[in-house]
């Protein structure tokens, strides 16, 4: 009874220092992210945002240690040295099956082999400093309190809203703003969008459905005569089920203009 409580004890420290180390792992991700947004805390939320690459990211890590760990154990007896060239064998391949092998495939692969050897020496060290692990354990809560935060900035913004169009003017965008779009099942949308920039700002937009999926689009080239003075091309989607879908807008500090008008068929 001692010795399966004693099993029991080292396979759940096991997996809470695996699992503490991929949140260190993704804690200096984050800190590069954010870095690299210039700290704009609304694009670092967008990078949070996709929960599906990063649970897809923390799936195949723990996965490959797992296995190499089991290999090790069960197999072949291998130095630490050899464990981190393994892990940074497999955060290298991953890429290959789905890319093929060309030059993006071969940066990505690198970036992966970077983060597998992080991963592998941050597991070395939390198995080395066991008190660490609780605090390391916070940063999965921590990231999914933050990407719920709204960092979106507008200054001096007006708005105009009815059943079919949306416009606003504003002195400084920078961040997204939604617009709903309540649709049936079958449902064409056609939308025009024009961005009226003073400044050096960047924007762009996505459409995504209920649950934040993005939403395939096609760019039309016939315009409505009573849309004509939207300088823009149309674009186009149906809606695959009755939801509530959104136009999403963004602005990069954008100084100026919206227009939206849509038609639903």
């Amino acid at each position: 009874m001692k010795l399966e409580i004693t099993f029991q004890n080292n396979v759940i420290e096991y997996i809470l220092n695996k699992i503490a180390a991929l949140g260190l792992l993704i804690f200096i991700m984050c800190i590069y992210l954010i870095s690299r947004t210039g700290f704009d805390l609304n694009e670092f939320t967008e990078y949070l945002s996709n929960i599906k690459i990063w649970g897809l990211i923390c799936g195949y890590a723990l996965v490959m240690t797992i296995l190499i760990d089991l290999v090790k154990h069960k197999w072949i007896d291998f130095t630490l040295k050899t464990s981190i060239l393994l892990h940074c064998l497999a955060g290298f391949i991953v890429f290959f099956p789905f890319m093929g092998i060309h030059l993006f495939s071969l940066i990505a692969g690198s970036v992966g082999a970077l983060c597998a050897f992080i991963y592998s020496i941050s597991y070395y060290f939390i198995k080395k400093k066991n008190h660490f692990v609780w605090i390391v354990l916070l940063v999965f809560p921590l990231l999914l309190s933050i990407r719920l935060v709204d960092f979106t900035i507008k200054e001096e913004w007006t708005e105009e809203k009815t059943k079919s169009s949306f416009s606003a003017e504003f002195e400084r965008f920078n961040g997204k703003h939604e617009i709903p779009l309540p649709l049936e099942k079958g449902d064409i949308v056609t939308i025009y969008i024009s961005f009226d920039q003073i400044n050096e700002g960047g924007y762009g937009y996505h459409i995504s459905d209920n649950y934040g999926d993005l939403v395939g689009i096609k760019e039309l080239e016939k315009t409505y005569k009573e849309y004509g003075d939207i300088d823009t091309k149309p674009i186009q989607f149906e809606a695959k089920k009755t939801s509530v879908y959104k136009l999403i807008v963004t602005g990069d500090n954008l100084k100026g203009k919206i227009d939206v008008k849509w038609k639903i068929d």
